[in-house]
């Protein structure tokens, strides 16, 4: 038992931050419950995923395939908040494959034992008040989403149940299939009032986002509720307390619901008997929009109008401030630097951003694998405990060991530009803009933030490298004569100050032509790039070496090796006898030395070094002529 008792239980909870709101209520109830339960840790993998299937979506659902759920005692789904059908058939294989407990809150999901609260009943109650207590008859359901688990089915049944056996005839009920979106209702809204269609006694509407989009747009268009016609929702969200009238509705504690959830999975972690189905309490808010006079405390709207206006104005400068620094960041890793400094925005202890490795070591897209949609294997973490190093770790470990073992919560959202991923953002609590919807927005432009340094990046490499080839010789990769004026004349300047003496060479390959006429220009290549190699070997490092054209070369160097010609003819001579090559690689050299008190102009030490080569040129060719006009090199 006391082993058990020092147990560190880890639980994944799975949602979609589709409605902010009802998540923002749960995950207090769950960091409640991880002080209540030391030896509990929750790890929430979180997504602003919706139900339309697209490219975005698909690109949030990935946080669910980012922890490994073997690895974890027990997980907890929100599932009622999961509607796209192929996220939530994604999970149930996990579920299936990972084997350990698993709770789903709110809907059924295979694999999972279930915390509900009865949806049918409950709608069923707040349709039979606005018939039995404010006369309505002719009425109008808008229903939930019908083809994504049993919520919008359930609460659809309990309204049609409520209606029989309250008498209401068919012909006197409309069913309006939506999807839980508020602009579904604003649409119908706008669209009854267009057709001029009688009003219903009621809109009954599955939630409370359709049920404030419905009386927004009423009212707009200068219809009074409840005088000129009902509305119900469904939820009991903040904005329904906060709405004008009062919305009447269905309530249940979120918070206190999935702490409910969370105790339940603990007790089958720890071998309790296993109930598939547990339900949990709801009540219903009769209040001005159905007739009813509840209406909310004129002190608690005042108090929340002055938090959320307080809290808003401290968000947005926050905001503008972590926008300024992270747009002037140079590269990612500086990006990563800013953004440990200005997390506050987050209103968490803790913030980390994990960059994918392959996203944060090459910016040209072109240079990632193919799975660049998902999570790559290794992540890059800017870490502030660690001297601010730059930290590599396996994603599979979500984080390093060291800043794991101690944070009993945590929250994964991704991050993804169009529909690669980026990685992901850890925090250590409960983002205070959530409540205000805001932090999806935060999230969004961090995406952009590190989108577009990556692409200032991009160019500004792009930009070096075209400056490269704009200096460099594209056979031999010396300097070109665009390099001789922009880093010649400075080169030159810093060895006659460096070194107290310079050289400068000027060297012409002999017999080029007759090496091509021969051997073939393929052949001549390779004369000029076995030439530049020599040069590059025999100078100093700070030598300055340059193709000046056709089979000329240019050097600049120290002074201090006054052996230079005499090591590169030695070096050349090496060469021939070694490399097989056909022919004889032979280099006609003129040199010109100075001092710093000296110090000719460096064209003046050019053109003096092309004379002197000109010279040594012409004595080869005479001795050349007294013996063999184009000596092949020995076997």
């Amino acid at each position: 038992m006391a082993a058990d008792q020092k147990k560190k239980f880890r639980i994944a909870f799975l949602t979609a931050d589709w409605n902010y709101e009802l998540v923002e209520s749960t995950l207090h109830g769950l960091t409640q419950y991880t002080v209540d339960h030391p030896d509990v840790q929750i790890r929430v993998f979180d997504c602003f995923g919706k139900d339309q299937g697209n490219d975005k979506d698909r690109s949030e659902y990935t946080i669910f395939q980012l922890p490994n759920l073997s690895c974890f005692d027990g997980l907890l789904i929100q599932s009622n908040q999961i509607v796209l059908r192929s996220a939530r058939e994604s999970l149930e294989k996990q579920i299936e494959e990972s084997g350990i407990p698993a709770v789903a809150i709110g809907q059924e999901l295979k694999g999972c034992s279930l915390v509900f609260f009865d949806n049918i009943q409950a709608q069923y109650d707040m349709t039979e008040h606005v018939i039995r207590e404010h006369g309505a008859r002719r009425l109008v359901y808008l229903t939930g989403n019908l083809h994504c688990g049993s919520e919008g089915p359930d609460r659809l049944s309990g309204f049609m149940a409520a209606c029989r056996d309250n008498g209401i005839p068919k012909e006197q009920i409309e069913i309006v299939e939506c999807t839980w979106r508020p602009s579904d209702a604003v649409d119908l809204a706008k669209r009854w009032i267009r057709e001029k269609h009688p009003l219903p006694d009621a809109f009954i509407c599955a939630n409370d986002e359709m049920a404030l989009g419905l009386m927004e747009t009423l009212q707009e268009n200068g219809l009074r509720i409840p005088r000129d016609v009902l509305v119900c929702g469904f939820d009991n969200l903040p904005s329904a307390e906060l709405s004008s009238p009062r919305l009447s509705t269905v309530h249940t504690d979120h918070s206190k619901l999935d702490y409910f959830a969370a105790d339940v999975l603990l007790g089958m972690i720890r071998g309790a008997e296993t109930r598939t189905r547990i339900s949990f309490g709801y009540d219903l808010i009769c209040s001005e929009s159905c007739g009813c006079h509840n209406a909310p405390r004129r002190g608690v709207i005042r108090d929340l109008y002055f938090q959320q206006t307080r809290f808003l104005r401290s968000f947005y400068i926050k905001q503008d401030l972590m926008a300024e620094e992270l747009f002037e960041a140079q590269d990612l890793q500086d990006l990563m630097s800013i953004f440990n400094r200005s997390h506050a925005i987050f209103g968490c202890d803790n913030v980390y951003l994990c960059i994918n490795e392959y996203y944060f070591d090459n910016y040209d897209k072109n240079m990632w694998p193919r799975y660049a949609e998902h999570f790559d294997s290794t992540m890059v973490l800017f870490d502030s405990s660690a001297d601010n190093e730059i930290v590599r770790f396996p994603t599979s470990s979500l984080l390093p060991e060291h800043l794991m073992e101690n944070e009993p919560f945590l929250i994964f959202y991704p991050l993804h530009y169009n529909t690669y991923s980026i990685g992901y953002i850890v925090m250590n609590g409960i983002c205070g803009a959530a409540k205000h919807n805001l932090h999806e927005s935060i999230l969004n432009f961090l995406e952009i933030a590190i989108e577009n340094v990556r692409k200032k990046s991009l160019l500004h490499n792009l930009n070096d490298t075209l400056d490269e080839l704009y200096v460099h010789d594209a056979l031999t990769g010396l300097y070109n004569r665009f390099g001789l004026s922009r880093f010649g004349q400075q080169r030159y300047d810093d060895l006659i100050a460096s070194e107290g003496s310079v050289q400068v060479l000027f060297i012409d390959m002999n017999d080029m032509k007759a090496i091509n006429d021969r051997f073939g220009h393929e052949s001549g290549d390779a004369a000029l790039k076995a030439s530049a190699r020599i040069l590059q070997r025999i100078c100093s490092e700070n030598a300055f070496i340059m193709r000046y054209g056709g089979d000329e070369f240019i050097i600049i160097d120290s002074g201090c090796n006054p052996s230079l010609c005499e090591e590169i003819d030695a070096t050349a001579d090496e060469y021939n006898r070694t490399s097989g090559i056909p022919f004889v690689l032979s280099l006609s050299i003129g040199v010109v030395r100075t001092t710093k008190e000296e110090r000719k102009p460096l064209d003046e030490c050019i053109r003096g070094a092309d004379s002197l080569m000109y010279r040594n040129k012409q004595k080869k060719k005479a001795a050349r002529k007294a013996g063999q006009p184009f000596p092949e090199n020995p076997e």
